[in-house]
């Protein structure tokens, strides 16, 4: 995985500490989507966005559900 989509990775997890600032509408899911995994919004912007339960489930379930997430600790190295 790459740096930028670990990122939002912590980005979509932080979000959850937030209310919501922002509700996304439905039309604006894949532009947005393909916005963020292009590294055209900055990263502000999509902690706004991810503040969003309904829109942050959708992206995570599309980018992320699938993909194993291999977590390395300082300890293991």
């Amino acid at each position: 995985m790459s740096n930028h989509l670990r990122n939002i990775r912590a980005l979509i997890e932080s979000a959850k500490e937030f209310e919501v600032s922002r509700k996304v509408d439905t039309y604006e899911y894949e532009s947005l989507e393909k916005m963020i995994l292009e590294d055209q919004i900055r990263y502000s912007e999509v902690i706004e966005l991810f503040t969003d339960v309904v829109y942050r489930e959708w992206f995570y379930n599309r980018n992320f559900a699938d993909k194993e997430m291999v977590i390395t600790k300082f300890s293991d190295i």
